[in-house]
């Protein structure tokens, strides 16, 4: 289950935003972070992601607000794996019910202590129900066929939630009951930024209630609830674990004493806790002193000290408490809401928190607001979305990643002149015109090793005489322990200039074999994935194949222009006027006089006019109507030759053809289809080449 979009008329500062669509693909947690200013609206978007989720968090949600004028929408996605569980237990429950009805009539009808009266009524009631049931099952499933996206809505009237809002209403309550069930598993939970961790004791009358605060009702109960409900739920949770443990631990060898029958040998329940303690806090682990009854939790640190955990740090208690409600919640393929999860942490403790919050389980969607440069970094300045407060009007705007400078501009503000800035082990500079798109992609290539890589956008290819000299010479040193690397698209180059880039001393210039990035996403069995499971739209490989190669077709007479266009470019580059060593230590000027010497002038004229006549020759020669022809006809063959093979695909701009294939399906903005093609190679890494993997094995093992 995942957030799909959040549409928002209005609610306190936000006005007429939009937020998706989303898409949750495969194994690996997303992570969506919320940075602004206080005030500026971050709580407010989690507060409705919250109140999309919870029935009880609704509930409590309006009756403390007293704003009728708000209006929002949410849609939350169901994968395809909780389609499937929820349509099947629909299909099973719909080839039953005749029999049950027919059953429960029968029991009415045996009843001898009912009047005919009461029969009768009783009867039509269970048919009546019988009725209703059967149809929402049978809109549910019929909605289920050509949708897996449902939506939650408050004072919404424009949206898909009023076109039917009992169909919606009951598929919330269907799919969180039935995945609940079958799954075993929490939709997720919130924690608000309020969050508090008072001394306490623990209260040994509570060792009574483990069987109740075992089960998985209360655990969802504990969710959405208030943050120190949450905590002393999770604090006593822990506390009692062990005392547990070993009263069912006895029980068990009792009985092997006993010769009775045994169950499976019982499994310590702070194993994975312990775990996550000496994960974050090396040589942490929990002490367990010799009490008939626990008092609190206790912990060794390093020393070999033994503390309660009341007397661990606000950031160490803040850092455990957040990783074990996955721990304790389970939560895979769920939401999870986090107001501010900077609060009491030291800047690396922020960045280890994030680092564990994507990796500890998988499936999630994460959204958390913050303020702290750290978790922005973390989280990767794509997955980020900015709001801004306007002066004049106070109202808050969403500004996404892939507005670049807009973004950038929230940045500096956000963090004002303290200063933000990004690096790590490895600073990759990436060139080409869709810098955000290249980021994004290269962000799953590197997935791995995203704490030791950070990706610089270096402008477009366009500037290359430029950029190059500037960062060619940032390759030729390594500032302290930072080493840089260049990645650029190949464009239009000839092989000659690909080796030329490649063969440079540093080792460190990466000249892709493709056009462009966008071209590692046209793998047509990615695309019929994501087609299916976005957008709803079915087409096979094969077919898929077809409509890119008839596209390219349309698309091979600008790609003659572009190419013969950039070689001559490239022709035509600033020429080397340079002149040497001539005139050296000699004086241009006479003493006191400000009329240049003669000879000198006339040397140095002299010179200028032989580059100038060396360079017009040249130029004459690359410029000549044989010279261009001869570029036109090597463009010419090379674009028939890919077109009759499959080279098409790496020669022609990838962006291009997948703007063009979008807008063939009826996606009129191909950046939702890119971004959902990146989201779901990230996740199927056998299907990312091998070339990117290679580039960035060398850029993190140099």
């Amino acid at each position: 289950m995942y957030i799909s979009s959040v549409s928002i008329k209005k609610f306190r500062h936000l006005e007429n935003e939009f937020i998706g669509p989303l898409h949750l693909f495969g194994k690996f947690s997303d992570l969506i972070a919320f940075a602004g200013p206080n005030g500026s609206g971050k709580s407010s978007v989690l507060e409705l992601i919250s109140y999309a989720l919870s029935n009880s968090y609704s509930l409590n949600w309006s009756l403390g607000r007293t704003f009728e004028s708000f209006s929002f929408e949410v849609g939350i996605g169901l994968t395809l794996e909780e389609c499937s569980i929820i349509r099947d237990k629909l299909n099973h429950e719909l080839s039953e019910p005749k029999k049950l009805l027919n059953e429960k009539i029968l029991g009415v009808v045996a009843q001898s202590d009912f009047t005919p009266e009461q029969k009768s009524a009783r009867t039509q009631a269970l048919t009546e129900e019988y009725n209703r049931g059967y149809k929402h099952h049978l809109q549910m499933l019929e909605y289920l066929g050509r949708s897996n996206i449902y939506y939650r809505a408050f004072n919404y009237t424009e949206g898909e939630y009023q076109k039917d809002q009992s169909l919606h209403n009951h598929l919330h309550s269907y799919a969180t009951r039935e995945l609940k069930d079958i799954l075993k598993r929490s939709l997720g939970f919130f924690l608000r930024a309020d969050r508090n961790y008072p001394q306490r004791s623990f209260d040994r009358n509570k060792i009574f209630e483990f069987e109740t605060v075992s089960r998985k009702e209360h655990l969802w109960s504990m969710a959405f609830n208030t943050s120190d409900i949450q905590y002393r739920e999770m604090y006593e949770f822990l506390v009692q674990q062990r005392y547990h443990y070993l009263r069912a631990l006895g029980a068990y060898h009792d009985a092997i004493n006993k010769g009775a029958a045994v169950n499976q040998k019982p499994e310590d329940p702070l194993v994975p806790y312990e775990k996550l303690l000496s994960r974050l806090f090396p040589e942490y682990k929990f002490s367990n002193p010799d009490e008939p009854v626990p008092s609190n939790l206790f912990i060794q640190i390093p020393s070999g000290e033994v503390i309660t955990f009341n007397d661990l740090s606000s950031g160490e208690k803040e850092v455990f408490f957040i990783l074990s409600f996955f721990i304790r919640h389970n939560v895979e393929n769920a939401i999870i809401v986090i107001d501010e999860p900077e609060l009491h942490l030291h800047p690396e403790l922020s960045r280890l928190l994030i680092q564990n919050i994507k990796a500890i389980k998988a499936g999630n969607q994460i959204w958390v607001a913050t303020h702290n440069a750290e978790i922005i970094d973390e989280a990767g300045r794509d997955k980020v979305l900015y709001l801004a407060r306007d002066a004049a009007t106070r109202k808050s705007k969403l500004i996404a990643a892939t507005d670049e400078n807009e973004a950038l501009a929230e940045l500096r503000n956000l963090f004002g002149f303290s200063g933000y800035i990004g690096v790590a082990k490895n600073l990759v500079f990436l060139e080409g015109e869709n810098t955000s798109q290249d980021r994004k992609l290269f962000s799953s290539v590197f997935s791995e090793d995203d704490a030791a890589v950070k990706l610089i956008p270096a402008t477009a290819s366009g500037a290359l005489n430029r950029i190059n000299a500037a960062i060619l010479s940032i390759l030729e040193a390594n500032f302290g322990w930072m080493r840089f690397s260049l990645i650029r698209d190949r464009d239009y180059l000839t092989e000659e200039m690909v080796n030329s880039y490649r063969s440079h001393p540093s080792g460190r210039i990466f000249v892709l074999s493709s056009h462009e990035l966008e071209n590692y996403l046209l793998d047509f069995e990615l695309i019929q994935k994501v087609l299916a499971e976005v957008f709803q739209l079915q087409k096979t490989p094969v077919e898929l194949k077809s409509i890119f190669l008839e596209n390219a077709y349309k698309l091979s007479s600008s790609v003659i222009r572009d190419m013969v266009a950039f070689r001559l470019n490239l022709t035509v580059r600033p020429q080397d006027f340079s002149l040497g060593r001539i005139l050296t230590s000699e004086s241009y000027f006479t003493i006191g006089s400000v009329t240049p010497v003669t000879q000198h002038q006339e040397i140095l004229r002299t010179k200028l006019l032989e580059s100038t006549q060396r360079i017009h020759a040249e130029f004459q020669t690359t410029l000549s109507e044989s010279a261009i022809n001869e570029v036109l006809n090597a463009a010419e063959k090379q674009v028939a030759g890919a077109l009759n093979s499959d080279q098409w695909l790496q020669l022609f701009p990838g962006k291009e053809l997948l703007a063009m294939c979008a807008k063939r399906f009826g996606i009129s903005n191909s950046i939702p289809l890119q971004n959902s093609l990146i989201k779901q190679l990230s996740v199927t890494r056998e299907k990312i080449p091998g070339e990117l993997l290679a580039i960035a094995k060398t850029i993190c093992s140099t």
